[in-house]
């Protein structure tokens, strides 16, 4: 006999709740169904882990992006004191503005456009950057909910085979016990 365990419990007045015979067959199919359950559980834990960390980049892409605009401010303000007291400078000299002055003012102008465009680009690689991670976490999220389904379904099928494998000649399927079980009651 391939029976391991039959038992038969009573709960006080709830009636009694039978317990399926646990043979290899009935175990095997039961086990590919939790492994299987488990699988997709692990899926959709990864598929949150990944929303949250597409949530954090994108926040982070943000904040990248705003500090790029104060840094911008912050070197136009330098800009225009500079350009303030130098000319406060030769106002105080009693010199008019001469062409050297006007050169000078140009360099320093010129120079701070280099920074700008220099902080803007810095803005556009971290916002790329981000925008990669986000596009990663994405397809790691995807194509692990696609492993999962896959690797559930061939456990599935795996133990549906060695279930069929194990099944005695007198054993009903575990389809066929479970209906026993749980009848549909039909109105």
């Amino acid at each position: 006999n391939r029976t391991i365990t039959t038992q038969s419990f009573r709960h006080g007045s709830r009636g009694s709740l039978l317990m399926v015979s646990m043979t290899p067959a009935t175990m095997m199919a039961l086990s590919a169904g939790i492994s299987a359950g488990g699988s997709i559980l692990q899926a959709r834990q990864q598929s949150s882990a990944a929303k949250i960390m597409q949530q954090r980049y994108e926040q982070e892409k943000i904040v990248a992006e705003l500090e790029g605009l104060q840094a911008e401010n912050e070197r136009r303000r330098d800009l225009e004191i500079v350009l303030s007291n130098n000319k406060a400078v030769l106002g105080a000299s009693g010199v008019g503005e001469s062409r050297s002055f006007m050169a000078i003012q140009n360099e320093i102008r010129n120079v701070v456009n280099k920074d700008l465009s220099s902080i803007r680009l810095d803005v556009l690689k971290s916002k790329t950057a981000y925008d990669r991670a986000i596009y990663n976490t994405k397809s790691q999220s995807y194509y692990s909910n696609v492993g999962a389904i896959i690797n559930a379904g061939s456990t599935i099928s795996e133990g549906w085979g060695y279930h069929n494998y194990y099944l005695g000649k007198d054993e009903k399927p575990l389809g066929t016990k479970l209906k026993d079980l749980f009848p549909r009651k039909v109105t």
